[in-house]
């Protein structure tokens, strides 16, 4: 699942925070079998989305082979009663998806295709017992309807599937020394359990001979189309969307995939309902040369696949973001101007081809840059129209991107023509997703979208009358807090919505953040209590003590995961938390289950050796242990040599250049301990790790100096260049390195563009400022309050206190990473903690 798509799925549950599907409001919905009593003997537990029934006394083995049944929306409720009766029968444990909303989601659009398809588990307890459960399943449920389930073996004509898999959570660590689910060899050794949505057996297991047929059918039923695939464009639960080559000719196409009964919308439609609709839509725009063309429609296998045009030419939403100017921090007036020339072109394009689309009685319905393809000639293409529908048609829903719902109430020509004005004013201020956090954000974007770029108030598409014509009062509000003249009250509100969202009734986290911190309960650095609360600790504010009770019961309940992680991911990041916030003795025994776990297989700061090295290096002293300052010379040591070229077992190269992925954050673990030993191969090494790390920046034509990566330019403090220029900035405090205060001059010009996507500390505008700050001196003070200023573009006042936006801006985030708990640290350091001497930058950064 890419990022996107997971950002997606956390957003059901909760309008506010991003949270965990499994608290999903379905209590109404729900299925009788989870709501009634369980069958006498038997018990019932929940699990996210997730019903388990076990028959009292039962026990499960660890592993071995499994079912899964599907089911469509509409026979669900049928299939469970079948299923439940033939397992409470035979008292085999299994689960089953609470209610249609959550078989929604887990079949949904944005779910992982690792767990497509998958409606209800059952844990036969011997080999035996799976045969013979399979066929009865088979035949109980033989034509029932659902989808295919990708990672396992389809048995007959039923949506039963088998898949030989763990039956109980076991960890262990993959490759990269991360913890993941775990099988046990036969040896006794736990090995990863793969989850690729491809059917896949371990390597020790044989399959039983009864399967055989089933394999062989799977295998028969592959078919082939007349095309050869060069590029996937997209995968997902839905299927792919792929750029392909048909046999004979060369001539390229466009597939569009369709699983039926997966990928389910909010309303519940299937992907193959949604590219029939794009069928109609293409049969009735023939010969517009603003929609591609058609060419065929072809079942394969279970699959469908529309045949379309593949339009030579780019997305609007990556030639947007090449072309805009406010990300460069000289930005003129002219090139302001020649960008609003060229989105009112774009502009006009889109609306002669809406028109002409409503001239044959079509409303397009998902009108936002992603879905729109540019010509080499400029002219524009409409593409993706699975919400397409007739002008009149108010069954089919209103698709929109992010932050741009049509409200409702606007149907038809007019929905069409307010996905234009937001395709627009998306085209000027890319952060639309902020009215998904705050509706009331849209006029004051618009207002600085006409500010920044000279617009007139009659310039670009109508406001539709829906809009609000002022902004909200939490606007205003955040207006009069930023634009005072001191952080002081900022901080304040700050830390009151940090506390306003927290949850120390809840398990699996504390307080909300990225989608990331689900990963590891709750309790790490970057996304999870343990930054928050340094956070809050830097910054002098009080904390009820449950908070601290909360991390320490956390971390002790993931006793079984094994692993050291980095600074900001794992255990020794979280022991060093503890430390500084005074619970000393739950750090030495988070640092004490460390000691067998194998080390991880980066170099970073934030997962890697160089992050843990560096939390052990601090330990030693907060926990008074001369073993961990061993542990981090032993870690250097081995970084050393990978920077010298020398292979290393167990430790990958460096595959990045910033701080906390790459380079400079190994040169950073180098200097500190240079700095606690004196050890001038310590000085040397760092010298060699940010000479690399400066080799991978280039010149961009703002004069600046950017991290290049992956084919991206990169500032961020993450993975960009301000993250170096502030390790260089220490390292010429001890030695000389040619052209560093040139490279420092010119990291300068890229830490206050006008225009920056997200707030946060690591990959947002505070982050950038604060580097802006250490980096420039007293001349760029100025500078460094109006980029304080601009938080008010992102930040959101409520009653409760400020709340901040997250990574992709789509619900707010309170931890370090990427939300309020990373803001408060940064106007910490900007200011000084309490009045007093501004803290050492890095030491602020990485819990110094």
């Amino acid at each position: 699942m890419d990022g996107a798509q997971e950002t997606q799925l956390y957003c059901l549950a909760d309008p506010t925070y991003y949270d965990t599907p499994g608290r999903l409001p379905d209590r109404e919905s729900r299925y009788l079998l989870d709501l009634d009593e369980p069958p006498e003997g038997w018990r019932r537990e929940q699990r996210g989305l997730w019903t388990a029934l076990r028959p009292a006394g039962g026990h499960l083995p660890e592993q071995g082979w499994k079912l899964h049944v599907s089911a469509a929306q509409d026979c669900a409720e049928r299939t469970l009663a079948v299923v439940a009766r033939i397992c409470v029968a035979r008292r085999v444990a299994f689960k089953f998806l609470r209610s249609p909303a959550a078989l929604r989601v887990a079949n949904g659009k944005f779910m992982g295709r690792g767990s497509s398809g998958k409606f209800i588990a059952v844990y036969p307890a011997t080999d035996a017992e799976f045969l013979s459960l399979a066929e009865e399943l088979a035949d109980a449920l033989d034509g029932f309807p659902g989808p295919y389930v990708l990672t396992d073996l389809r048995i007959g004509n039923a949506p039963v599937y088998a898949r030989y898999g763990a039956f109980v959570e076991l960890w262990c660590q993959d490759e990269a020394g991360r913890p993941v689910p775990a099988l046990r060899e036969p040896s006794g050794a736990l090995v990863p359990d793969r989850r690729e949505p491809v059917f896949r057996l371990p390597g020790w297991v044989e399959p039983p001979a009864a399967l055989r047929p089933h394999l062989a059918a799977r295998e028969a039923a592959a078919g082939d189309l007349p095309y050869r695939i060069v590029e996937v464009l997209q995968f997902s639960n839905a299927g792919g969307i792929y750029v392909a080559e048909r046999h004979g000719t060369g001539e390229r196409v466009v597939l569009r995939e369709a699983r039926p009964y997966a990928g389910l919308d909010g309303a519940g439609a299937d992907a193959l309902t949604r590219l029939r609709r794009e069928q109609w839509a293409l049969e009735r725009l023939a010969g517009l040369e603003c929609v591609p063309r058609l060419h065929e429609v072809r079942t394969v296998w279970e699959h469908t696949f529309l045949v379309q045009e593949h339009i030579e030419g780019v997305q609007l939403f990556a030639e947007a973001i090449r072309r805009y100017p406010l990300v460069h921090q000289n930005c003129t007036a002219e090139q302001r101007a020649e960008y609003t020339r060229w989105v009112g072109g774009v502009v006009d394009g889109l609306a002669e081809a809406l028109g002409a689309l409503h001239a044959r009685g079509v409303r397009f319905g998902d009108l936002h840059p992603a879905n729109v393809v540019l010509r080499p000639d400029g002219s524009v293409v409409l593409v993706d129209f699975e919400y397409a529908a007739e002008l009149d048609d108010r069954r089919v829903p209103v698709a929109g991107a992010a932050g741009q719902h049509v409200p409702p109430g606007l149907d038809g020509a007019e929905a069409d023509r307010y996905l234009l004005w937001g395709t627009w004013l998306m085209l000027l201020m890319p952060v639309m997703e902020l009215a998904d956090c705050d509706p009331g954000k849209l006029p004051a974007l618009e207002r600085r979208a006409r500010e920044w770029f000279g617009l007139g108030p009659e310039e670009g598409p109508a406001r539709p009358s829906a809009v609000a014509r002022v902004e909200s009062a939490s606007e205003r509000r955040g207006r009069e807090l930023l634009d005072g003249p001191s952080p002081g009250p900022v901080r304040r509100e700050l830390i009151a919505g940090i506390h306003a969202g927290a949850t120390p009734d809840r398990p699996d986290r504390l307080f909300p953040g990225d989608v990331a911190g689900f990963a590891d309960g709750g309790t790490g650095v970057a996304h999870g209590a343990a930054g928050v609360l340094y956070a809050l600790h830097r910054a002098g504010a009080d904390w009820p003590q449950e908070y601290a009770d909360w991390l320490v019961a956390a971390v002790r309940r993931r006793a079984d995961r094994p692993g050291t992680g980095g600074l900001y991911d794992g255990p020794l990041g979280i022991a060093l938390a503890l430390a500084r916030i005074g619970r000393a003795e739950a750090a030495e025994e988070l640092l004490e289950r460390t000691r067998t776990a194998r080390p991880a297989r980066e170099v970073g700061l934030f997962g890697g050796r160089s992050g843990s090295a560096l939390a052990r290096l601090r330990l030693a002293d907060a926990l008074d242990s001369p073993r961990e300052l061993a542990h981090a010379l032993d870690d250097a040591r081995e970084l050393a040599s990978v920077l010298r070229g020398e292979p290393v077992p167990g430790l990958a190269e460096p595959a990045a250049a910033g701080l906390l992925y790459g380079l400079a954050g190994i040169a950073l673990l180098h200097l500190r301990l240079y700095r606690r030993t004196g050890e001038r191969w310590l000085l040397d090494s760092g010298r060699t790790a940010l000479e690399q790390a400066v080799a991978r920046c280039v010149r961009v034509p703002d004069g600046s100096m950017q991290v290049l990566e992956a084919g991206r330019r990169l500032a961020y403090l993450d993975r960009g260049s301000s993250g170096i220029a502030l390790v260089l900035r220490e390292y010429l405090e001890h030695g000389e390195l040619p052209g560093g205060e040139a490279f420092l001059a010119d990291v300068r010009k890229v830490c206050a563009p006008g225009f920056i996507r997200e707030p946060g500390l690591f990959r947002g505008r505070v982050g950038l400022t604060l580097s802006l700050d250490r980096l420039g001196g007293a001349p760029a003070r100025e500078a460094v309050l109006g980029q304080v200023r601009r938080l008010q573009w992102h930040l959101v006042a409520r009653p409760e206190g400020l709340l901040v936006p997250g990574m992709r801006l789509r619900r707010f985030s309170a931890d370090l990473h990427t939300g309020a708990a990373g803001v408060l640290l940064a106007l910490c350091g900007l200011e000084g903690e309490r009045g007093e001497e501004r803290a050492d930058v890095l030491d602020l950064l990485t819990l110094g």
